[in-house]
């Protein structure tokens, strides 16, 4: 690193109300490097972030950039002094072209109208120079999903950002997807761009980045070279857990939580269900007391199975069962009237994030909870009751559940469905973006649900969450099922082998 820091933080505070989101932060980021940043779910990493990226202007301390004291009142001074976010929900529009996504409002204009041929020749040169094999021409909603993220990059890049914060690029990518955007990273290192690197992924983060600063509480704890530290110091930093218990977390993935013997009689039971371009001859069933994982790679058509189930999309062929008796679950409604409650991919698609917790937890059930006139001391109650048991932080029930962190926001998700407990549950990424401490919370709630009987559907691109707390695992590809996997056959290498 040189020896003035290309951007820089002195003892930054920075408040939301009487809640200290960041605590005197002192963080150097060295020109040409990849830093990576970690910490547990309200640790503060997206505030700092934000603070660098002009989405917030008011805190304490001081930001340098290349020696000189900066104050960005908005992303679009940020972007001036050249820093560019990509965040983890990709904000490209789907229905434009990948060349009007990357330029954006400042497209090329000749005699009154837009100079369509120039903007896809420099569209083109631009990620040629990349060396990204992708059509300019091409739809953003045509892509995968990581060509989309190495699309949104190459969009900051244009913009003029020289240094680029990724915030979890490689949550919704697949294993070759996130190699193939680890040698862009490394291209554009080569070529003098600086990166911030925020992932709860221990692995990519120290497979990708030089340095990595440990956030916890506000605070930073620690930043070390890369090369120089593992799992399980990261961990035991970042949890202040003993290193017994950063070993417990890392490596309960590789031991089976129990055997299928002890599962109940089956309670979902899919035959043969197909939905056209989507999957196709879909076979399964998850019986009662058992987490059955659903494990594929990003596209595979599991999570259009999932809304088919939940009764969100229909099917074209193929039969559904609870308790060995056809379900014609044409909607929602009859889906949750069934018994059945679904955790989507996307937390922030299940919330009212301007409303306050407790109204969040009642909301699917309302009907049944409080009848005739809204009693709202009822329905505080109730949530107080969800927010003990899943150890939901700040204990709030009127506290809007978007100034939650994303785990906690996951855990008023699942709330909602356990106020009145479901037969079946689907997950679909329950632990997606999380930190591992916040996964472990929440692998311990749908443990428990397991053992109470209900039936558990997880589908997940993740095969740690599978392998720490499936019982059996389906895999599918391309919208079919290839394997299903049990006892000694269910590892990481099989699961990824057939996906």
């Amino acid at each position: 690193m040189s020896q003035v820091p290309l951007l820089e933080l002195r003892s930054v505070t920075k408040r939301f109300g009487g809640v200290t989101a960041l605590d005197g932060v002192d963080f150097a980021l060295g020109s040409g490097e990849v830093h990576g940043l970690i910490g547990e779910n309200g640790a503060g990493k997206s505030t700092m972030m934000k603070l660098f990226a002009g989405v917030y202007g008011d805190y304490g301390g001081e930001i340098r950039l290349e020696g000189r004291p900066v104050r960005f009142s908005s992303p679009a001074e940020a972007q001036a002094c050249g820093i560019g976010m990509v965040y983890q929900e990709l904000s490209g529009f789907p229905h434009l072209t990948v060349a009007e996504n990357i330029f954006g409002r400042r497209l090329p204009v000749r005699r009154g109208f837009v100079d369509y041929g120039t903007m896809n020749r420099d569209a083109q040169a631009h990620l040629d120079q990349f060396g990204l094999d992708i059509d300019v021409t091409h739809t953003m909603g045509r892509l995968p999903v990581g060509h989309q993220q190495l699309v949104e990059i190459s969009r900051v890049i244009w913009s003029g950002a020289r240094i680029i914060i990724l915030d979890e690029p490689t949550s919704a990518l697949s294993p070759p997807e996130t190699r193939r955007l680890f040698d862009f990273l490394t291209r554009l290192k080569t070529q003098g761009k600086t990166l911030v690197f925020i992932s709860h992924f221990f692995d990519d983060v120290l497979a990708i980045s030089d340095r990595v600063t440990v956030l916890k509480s506000g605070r930073v704890v620690a930043s070390l070279a890369a090369a120089s530290t593992d799992k399980h110091k990261l961990i035991s930093l970042m949890i202040g857990a003993h290193a017994a218990d950063a070993g417990r977390l890392l490596d309960a993935p590789d031991k089976r939580p129990r055997s299928s013997a002890n599962a109940g009689a089956e309670m979902l039971t899919v035959r043969s269900l197909t939905k056209n371009d989507a999957f196709s001859d879909v076979s399964l069933a998850v019986r009662r007391g058992e987490v059955v994982g659903l494990f594929a790679f990003m596209g595979a058509g599991q999570n259009q199975l999932a809304q088919c189930l939940f009764g969100a999309a229909k099917v074209d062929a193929g039969e559904i069962l609870l308790d060995g008796k056809p379900a014609r679950l044409t909607n929602t409604t009859r889906a949750r009237e069934a018994g059945i409650g679904y955790v989507p991919e996307n937390r922030r698609d299940a919330l009212m994030l301007a409303q306050p917790v407790y109204r969040n937890v009642t909301l699917a059930h309302l009907g049944q909870l409080v009848r005739g006139w809204m009693n709202e001391r009822r329905e505080r109650a109730i949530a107080r009751t969800q927010i003990d048991d899943l150890g939901i932080r700040p204990p709030n029930p009127d506290l809007a559940v978007g100034a939650l962190s994303g785990g906690n926001q996951q855990k008023v998700v699942l709330a909602k469905w356990l106020t009145r407990k479901p037969r079946v549950l689907l997950l679909n990424e329950p632990t997606r973006g999380m930190d591992v401490g916040a996964k472990d919370e929440v692998t311990g709630i749908v443990r428990r649900l397991r053992d109470q009987g209900v039936a558990i559907l997880l589908v997940t691109t993740e095969p740690e969450a599978i392998l720490s707390i499936a019982d059996r695992a389906v895999v599918m590809r391309r919208g079919r099922v290839t394997a299903t996997l049990e006892g000694d056959a269910l590892t990481k290498e099989n699961l990824m082998r057939n996906a």
